[in-house]
């Protein structure tokens, strides 16, 4: 029997039936009003072993499509290949390529309304490498009350390698920068560069920094008595503590010349009714005195 007539042989109106139907809902589907998406695939550049990309080109291209809803949703649910740009015989110098609309797999009834970027200039360099000085970078103080022991970086050169006209340009690769503020013991750590913005890469070992800080203890204290207190507030004000003390660290040969009038210790109780309150300790120091702390760190306040 021929495969036709086997086709309507044996529950052939059923498969009529079914033909039919899926004529009908591929005509409806075809027929309903049209949508507009986007759809992105990424871009995969193959360059000759001995040249690199010395300019900055897009990461993928945006397809505009127009057709029925049902066709647009499968079309963004489908993982896309990357569009594959292959420059392996291409010569040191500028090249374009164009994106066109057959690089997207669409069904009948889906257009490509636009492709962006709908070409690209790729810029090939040979490859060069160089020695730089790495330089560590860091900002802010460390906490009050710790010292900054060591700060280095080993090794102190690294090999960078990328374009020719890029790598001409860099004199030196310098580290993220390291806060200071949020250390508060030793580290040691693989150093991070943002050498990818400037087209060049690393090579060879990763150079280390060393932190080493350490805790330091007050080596002075200072009295204040409690009529030295200040209190800012617009009423009359009694202090009940008879004195605080106030615990620094400072040179041996800066604490002969400190003036007393340098040290101020107040509580800001300013907008307070009259009455009993207890109010946090403020001290004012020289800039060349490292406050550690002071005892006790608030006073009860009679303001009358």
């Amino acid at each position: 029997m021929s495969p036709l007539l086997g086709l309507f042989s044996g529950n052939s109106g059923a498969k009529i039936v079914s033909m039919i139907v899926a004529v009908v809902l591929w005509v409806v589907v075809l027929g309903s009003r049209a949508v507009e998406v986007t759809k992105e695939i990424p871009i995969a550049v193959t360059t000759p072993s001995d040249l690199v990309i010395s300019n900055e080109i897009p990461e993928k291209v945006l397809f505009r499509l127009s057709g029925p809803k049902a066709f647009l949703r499968a079309i963004l649910d489908r993982p896309e290949d990357p569009i594959r740009v292959n420059l392996s015989g291409a010569k040191a110098g500028q090249v374009t390529y164009r994106f066109f609309a057959d690089n997207i797999r669409l069904p009948i009834g889906v257009r490509v309304l636009q492709v962006n970027p709908a070409s690209m200039v790729v810029r090939l360099e040979n490859q060069k490498t160089k020695d730089v000085p790495v330089r560590l970078e860091m900002k802010g103080a460390l906490p009050e009350g710790y010292v900054l022991k060591k700060a280095e970086i080993t090794p102190k050169v690294t090999k960078i390698r990328g374009p020719e006209s890029k790598i001409e340009s860099i004199t030196e690769a310098p580290t993220a920068v390291i806060d200071l503020s949020q250390i508060r013991t030793s580290i040691q750590m693989a150093a991070q560069f943002d050498v990818a913005r400037l087209g060049v890469r690393l090579e060879g070992p990763t150079p280390q920094i060393a932190i080493e800080v350490a805790a330091v203890q007050a080596n002075f204290k200072i009295r204040v008595k409690g009529v030295d207190i200040r209190v800012e507030s617009s009423h009359h004000a009694r202090v009940d503590e008879s004195a605080v003390t106030v615990y620094v660290r400072m040179d041996q040969q800066e604490i002969q010349k400190l003036d007393p009038s340098q040290v101020s210790v107040s509580v800001d109780l300013r907008g307070k009714t009259k009455g009993r309150h207890v109010g946090k300790i403020k001290v004012s120091l020289p800039p060349n005195v490292g406050m550690v702390r002071v005892v006790p760190d608030a006073v009860r306040v009679t303001l009358y």
